[in-house]
């Protein structure tokens, strides 16, 4: 394993990591490669956008037929099926941007996809 010093990092923000490794049990350098490393997944992984469209009405198929977190941007409306439930969405979307009208179903709530949301100008649930 290599010894790094990492110049300017702000106090605060490593103190704060410190505390959490210590919370995990988990040296700093421990803690530090696992983020390292969940940044180099991220970016290796493929992400698909799914932009410009009208209307778009998306199955728990749909997202799971793909290999990779969807974004979804500049869509008029955005429905999601009755079978896309949370652990569905919650693995599959990686973000909601510039959105009219997002459309769930009541397997979903509407503060767990404002969580991956940004730019959404109204949400509903299907009764």
């Amino acid at each position: 394993m290599a010894d790094v010093c990492i110049r300017g990092v702000d106090d605060d923000v490593y103190a704060r990591f410190a505390a959490e490794a210590k919370k995990q049990g988990k040296a700093i350098g421990e803690l530090a490669t696992e983020v390292m490393r969940g940044v180099i997944d991220k970016e290796a992984s493929p992400s698909y956008r799914i932009k410009d469209l009208d209307m778009l009405t998306v199955s728990k198929t749909d997202l799971e037929s793909v290999d990779g977190p969807v974004i979804f941007e500049d869509i008029r409306m955005l429905t999601f099926d009755d079978d896309v439930t949370w652990l569905v969405f919650n693995g599959h979307v990686e973000m909601i941007r510039d959105v009219a009208m997002i459309n769930l179903p009541k397997t979903l709530s509407k503060f767990q996809v404002l969580t991956k949301s940004k730019d959404v100008a109204a949400i509903s649930n299907r009764k």
